[in-house]
């Protein structure tokens, strides 16, 4: 956590855009959310893609550990925001949107019951020790029968120490393997992220629906 806050802090924010992320828009409608649904959006950061899920008619539930990310949010899309302590979380609203500032792995079983996801950097952000309880997570905060889109980034592990920490098709089948289905929707190239020194980077589209209760 430290890590993403000194982050902030010293505005070395280069995973974050400054337009909607074009995977989000090519695939979206082919994972068939609920209509004016409400939509998580783990490790949100100040998201642009937040307001393009607005755009469509959702409700987005973020939740991010570094508390000037929530707050920028709001401010920079000028919105007037209230705020409630809720257990370890703040809890930040400005209709359509709640943001809850804490960790992702510490909120309260179905606190949230969302309808749908949005994953472009959180399973890459977090310790692949982790990532089993952030689906755990997943389960925990969506309803049966809810969709996700998941955007991956993968390269050899050994030739960057991360994070970003790769993350291959196998590791999200192993991931997602007990009370979920997997759709691959597709899988690019990535040349420019070869600048980095990586010799091969692939990123992988997903849609995961939620089917049984573990």
């Amino acid at each position: 956590m430290e890590f993403w806050h000194d982050r902030w802090q010293s505005q070395k924010i280069g995973w974050h855009r400054k337009m909607f992320n074009d995977l989000l828009l090519k695939h979206w409608a082919k994972i068939s959310a609920v209509e004016n649904g409400n939509v998580l959006v783990p490790l949100c950061g100040k998201s642009l893609d937040m307001l393009w899920l607005a755009k469509q008619g959702y409700t987005v539930v973020g939740i991010d550990m570094v508390d000037q990310a929530v707050k920028t949010f709001f401010t920079e899309n000028e919105l007037k925001y209230e705020s409630v302590n809720i257990g370890k979380h703040t809890k930040y609203s400005s209709q359509p949107f709640t943001i809850f500032h804490g960790n992702l792995l510490d909120l309260d079983a179905g606190l949230i019951q969302a309808d749908a996801w949005y994953d472009r950097a959180a399973l890459i952000a977090i310790s692949p020790s982790d990532r089993k309880d952030y689906v755990d997570q997943i389960r925990k905060q969506t309803k049966l029968g809810a969709v996700g889109l998941l955007i991956t980034f993968a390269y050899p592990q050994e030739q960057m120490p991360g994070p970003p920490f790769a993350l291959h098709d196998d590791h999200v089948s192993d991931l997602f393997s007990e009370g979920f289905k997997l759709e691959r929707l597709e899988k690019i190239d990535l040349e420019d992220e070869k600048d980095r020194g990586l010799t091969n980077v692939t990123s992988s589209v997903f849609k995961i629906t939620r089917i049984d209760d573990m």
